[in-house]
């Protein structure tokens, strides 16, 4: 016969089973660079990348461009970074590259402050979504003004060209070029003029937060009538 006591913790929360929120499968997918929040880091990362490769290809440029991008600073015949090592640097390297980005406005896709979109209350995660808006301009430093010029003419036809992939490789909702700025001179120097090609870009952020404090998985009440027989409960 069974011990009626042995009811007496039918309220202690049964053992579960901890197991990943998702396969190993898709976890590693989400490590793609597409599915990664876009910082600004990871923004400059990209377009840097796409701005090397490109110039790493002597037969993706015009004819009278020789400025072919190397990884060995002694073999490159362009210098191509991000505007943060230009002003540490100042190289004196021409022809060269920089990528340079504007403000980034984000947006609240639910209209909440903190941009959550739902919540799994009994796995005690959180899921926020927003979306961002900026611009990237690709600055082209000559020697004079047909350097400057073909430089920008080049990356302006491989960006245009291109766009609709860069969308979609990199998880953009948009990606679309703006404007070829006219030739400048720059200041510092009488032998420095430089013209800038700008696109466009807006993306969608995901991600999730989950809770590190111990989580109420289950609650199971019975009613215990069956084992008063005298007495009002």
């Amino acid at each position: 016969m069974t011990d009626p006591t042995a009811r007496l913790a039918s309220n202690t929360p049964l053992p579960v089973e901890d197991k990943r929120l998702m396969d190993e499968g898709v976890a590693e997918k989400v490590k793609l660079l597409c599915h990664i929040r876009k910082t600004p880091m990871v923004l400059y990362g990209i377009f840097l990348e796409l701005t090397r490769q490109f110039y790493s290809d002597r037969d993706n440029l015009p004819i009278d461009t020789c400025a072919v991008w190397d990884p060995d600073k002694t073999k490159t015949k362009i210098w191509i970074d991000t505007e943060h090592r230009w002003e540490d640097e100042a190289p004196e390297l021409r022809p060269a590259i920089y990528i340079k980005l504007s403000t980034i406005n984000y947006k609240s896709i639910t209209g909440r402050h903190d941009s959550r979109m739902s919540m799994d209350l009994e796995e005690g995660e959180y899921r926020f979504s927003r979306n961002g808006k900026g611009t990237v301009s690709w600055v082209h430093v000559g020697s004079n003004k047909g350097e400057a010029a073909t430089l920008a003419g080049a990356t302006l036809d491989y960006l245009d060209g291109v766009s609709w992939v860069i969308k979609q490789d990199f998880n953009f909702q948009t990606f679309e070029i703006m404007s070829l700025s006219p030739l400048q001179l720059d200041k510092e120097s009488k032998e420095r003029y430089h013209s800038v090609v700008t696109a466009s870009f807006s993306f969608q952020d995901t991600w999730s937060v989950k809770r590190e404090s111990p989580k109420l998985k289950r609650i199971v009440l019975r009613a215990r009538q069956g084992l008063i027989n005298h007495g009002i409960l």
